[in-house]
């Protein structure tokens, strides 16, 4: 279900490329959705609320919770809630160790009551170079459906902060392995993203291309809990700092996905509109 790309480069700050300063950070943000005229369903929405405090012994405590609605052009409509708690521990100013957890509460008979169990690690040198990588283990006991994915990544800091802005190059691979009620199967995808940041304007673009079915992204922020199947998508974003403490942020994505194998993929296009606070 899930079409939601925001909270990328707060969650790359928070979740283990650099130890971000003692404080806490809130954002409010708003996707609405489209789908393409041969889908089944018509347009949806996803809105919620993203906080995290960073200690100075190097912990930072994130959380979420969002809501989204699906209209289908049957006339029924599908509700889902989304929470997200993680911790990230930061040690010796390189090395972060992420532990979380992701609940759904679903009008989707399959997926309700379906979790996320994700853990990461990653060795960064402060704008110079990151590595690392991510495990996600999903269970939808009422299907008994498990997906596996394991996700590696590798990125570079460019330019100067000061003359060029600093661009930042991160790759990333995702393996995603399938076991419960339909035949065993592994999916494999490949993704790049470019950010650039200069003084209080922030540019991001990325491009993902490959298969995946029941998806964790976003550092395990967004679980796609229904069984479309994605091949590839583009995002783009902009964001730009209001204040010293407040920044404004919007974007559009656009994702191919296949309903039913039997059919045209299905164009499903995100806006996002996300405003952020930092204390």
């Amino acid at each position: 279900m899930k079409t939601i790309k925001i909270l990328s480069a707060i969650l790359f700050l928070l979740s283990g490329a650099v130890a971000a300063e003692v404080g806490a950070d809130v954002l409010l943000y708003y996707a609405p959705v489209d789908y393409s005229d041969n889908s089944f369903r018509k347009d949806g929405n996803t809105m919620g609320i993203y906080g995290a405090y960073r200690s100075a012994s190097g912990y930072v405590w994130e959380g979420a919770v969002e809501n989204t609605r699906l209209r289908y052009q049957a006339g029924t409509d599908l509700d889902q809630t989304d929470i997200t708690l993680a911790l990230t521990r930061h040690w010796q100013s390189s090395h972060a160790y992420r532990f979380g957890f992701h609940a759904i509460s679903s009008d989707d008979d399959n997926t309700d009551k379906g979790f996320t169990l994700f853990a990461g690690y990653n060795r960064y040198h402060p704008y110079d170079d990151s590595f690392g990588g991510s495990l996600y283990y999903t269970h939808y006991p009422n299907i008994d459906l498990h997906v596996w994915q394991a996700v590696p990544s590798v990125g570079i800091y460019l330019g100067n902060p000061i003359i060029t802005g600093t661009f930042f190059i991160q790759g990333k691979l995702n393996l995603i392995a399938i076991d419960g009620n339909q035949d065993d199967n592994t999916y494999f995808s490949a993704e790049g993203e470019m950010s650039w940041t200069y003084e209080s304007l922030s540019l991001t673009l990325g491009a993902w291309s490959g298969t995946q079915i029941c998806a964790v992204r976003n550092d395990g922020f967004s679980v796609y809990n229904l069984p479309e199947k994605y091949s590839g998508g583009v995002k783009f974003k902009a964001g730009y700092a209001l204040t010293d403490n407040t920044s404004l942020s919007v974007g559009v994505a656009l994702d191919q996905m296949s309903e039913n194998t039997d059919e045209a993929d299905v164009d499903v296009m995100t806006y996002n509109l996300s405003l952020g606070h930092r204390f």
